[in-house]
């Protein structure tokens, strides 16, 4: 009998034992950079610890799409309404976003030289067309605020992105008689436009 409760009393203890290491290795643990893969670029920089690093990545440490874009919600917006640069580039933000390359990372790897603006589904006509220098019309005034790099995700949409409305109560309506060749309105008829 003696025995036998011996028996069951290892069981007992084996079995809490078993339960105490389950329940710390659950508990999330504290890392440092020097357990990251590298040091995270100065905008996520303040997500340092497991805790925080599980906002980014999964159970697998895979970055899923949908958390950047829990966090860039102005992104998650234009991939859902699907226009923009990023109307079809939502699956994979890490493909070209890359972190834990150090603080000086530049995480908006854009190369003004070799950008096609069509795929903004904003087709650059007249004037448009001949502007070099992107920081003309995306710029830090009307853009949405970065930490680090410049963004080129305009707060407005379309024309009074980088214009100013002159006629009050046809703000959104200029592409009804402007085009973006000439602010020229060539159509009138007597009492209105055509």
């Amino acid at each position: 009998m003696c025995l036998l409760r011996l028996k069951q009393r290892a069981i007992q203890l084996a079995f809490s034992l078993l339960v105490c290491v389950s329940v710390l290795w659950a508990i999330p643990q504290e890392y440092s950079e020097d357990d990251a893969p590298g040091p995270l670029s100065l905008a996520h920089a303040k997500s340092v610890g497991l805790i925080n690093c599980m906002k980014c990545h999964n159970e697998d440490f895979e970055v899923p799409h949908e958390r950047c874009l829990a966090c860039h919600q102005e992104i998650a917006q234009r991939v859902a309404e699907e226009r923009g640069y990023h109307q079809d580039k939502g699956e994979e933000c890490s493909m070209c976003h890359t972190e834990h390359e150090g603080e000086d990372t530049v995480l908006i790897m854009l190369d003004p030289e070799d950008f096609d603006h069509e795929e903004t589904g904003a087709v650059l006509e007249g004037p448009h067309a001949l502007i070099t220098d992107c920081r003309a019309c995306h710029r830090q005034d009307n853009t949405i605020p970065r930490t680090r790099s410049q963004s080129y995700l305009f707060t407005r949409t379309g024309c009074l992105a980088c214009h100013t409305a002159p006629h009050p109560g046809h703000q959104d309506l200029c592409l009804k008689c402007h085009t973006q060749t000439s602010w020229r309105v060539y159509l009138w008829r007597r009492g209105g436009r055509l």
